[in-house]
């Protein structure tokens, strides 16, 4: 028996329970699939990254001068992490990179492809002194990121606010191409809420599906792939390896709730350092993704649970976060 993961059986419909309507099933659908997305390195200096390709993109040349304004927890987040392909932290570098090489189609992987000739470009472009960060102490939003970009008589802007891929504002040379400046409550926009109760969310991996839902599962195992990468090398803290190592063994203890807190260290480990790996982050967070994928994946492979249990598991977990 796979315990909880049992509940995950089809509903007695007769019994006048109501079922989500086909429009609601749609609209938590979109929504999972914009809220659960791929992601190499941490998520707030490659949102600054990804913010910075779009203005680059919009101003159509090499940038003479990138100002950064960030919200402080944007600041607070990228600070001391890795960026990935670099062997470097915090936003200097991030920011480089994105204005170099970042394409902003492929969202926060966009520096999947970075090369060492990259990163020197990146390290000279830091070193020219163009790029100038600063703290926006008068905005409310956590997740604010706004980069102006200028070269002679031409100038950006772009503006990523509430959701780390969202742009909410675009200027080329004063002209607004983009404005949606909704109120931004913590990070998510009020046009894109929907009132749901954990009851929705339940008949919601219960009943929908299971192709529709087939996704879920594909990005827990790009996590998995991440915590096995943690084994192999040596990542960040080593909070896995070091649960792992015979102190660990003696405090925490060989069992099924060890194995979950190192799957998910581990994978968190990769990520944090900056490893060209991607995870599955969501709602903008590659840990929060890690943390929503792992333990379900580790005790459903424990318990020989069946795919089916596995999904629709994963999809309560990843709709609830």
């Amino acid at each position: 028996m796979c315990g909880f993961f049992t509940n995950f059986a089809p509903l007695d419909h007769s019994s006048g329970k109501c079922m989500l309507s086909t429009e609601e099933r749609i609209h938590i659908q979109l929504l999972m699939q914009q809220e659960i997305a791929p992601a190499i390195g941490c998520t707030e200096p490659i949102s600054v990254a990804l913010c910075t390709a779009k203005a680059c993109e919009i101003l159509q040349k090499r940038p003479g001068k990138i100002d950064a304004f960030l919200s402080a927890n944007v600041v607070k987040n990228a600070m001391g992490v890795g960026i990935p392909g670099t062997g470097m932290i915090g936003l200097p570098i991030a920011i480089a990179l994105g204005a170099l090489t970042g394409n902003p189609e492929n969202g926060l992987e966009l520096l999947k492809d970075v090369t060492p000739e990259d990163v020197e470009n990146g390290k000279r472009f830091i070193d020219e002194g163009r790029i100038h960060i600063h703290l926006r102490p008068d905005i409310p939003d956590k997740l604010y990121i706004e980069i102006r970009c200028s070269e002679e008589i031409d100038s950006s802007l772009a503006v990523i606010r509430g959701s780390h891929t969202r742009f909410s504002h675009i200027e080329r040379n004063g002209e607004i191409l983009l404005n949606e400046n909704e109120t931004v409550v913590g990070d998510t926009c009020e046009r894109d809420s929907l009132p749901l109760t954990f009851q929705d969310i339940f008949d919601y991996a219960s009943e929908s599906p299971i192709e529709e839902l087939r996704f879920i599962l594909d990005g827990a195992l790009m996590n998995k792939k991440a915590s096995e990468e943690a084994l192999t090398h040596s990542y960040g803290h080593h909070v896995a390896r070091s649960i792992m190592k015979r102190r660990g063994r003696h405090l925490f203890g060989d069992n099924l709730h060890s194995r979950m807190v190192i799957s998910t260290a581990g994978a968190c480990d990769v990520r944090m350092d900056g490893a060209m790996v991607p995870v599955m982050s969501n709602s903008g967070s590659g840990n929060q993704g890690i943390a929503a994928t792992m333990p379900i994946l580790t005790y459903a492979e424990n318990e020989q649970c069946s795919e089916e249990q596995l999904i629709r598991a994963l999809t309560l977990s990843g709709c609830w976060k």
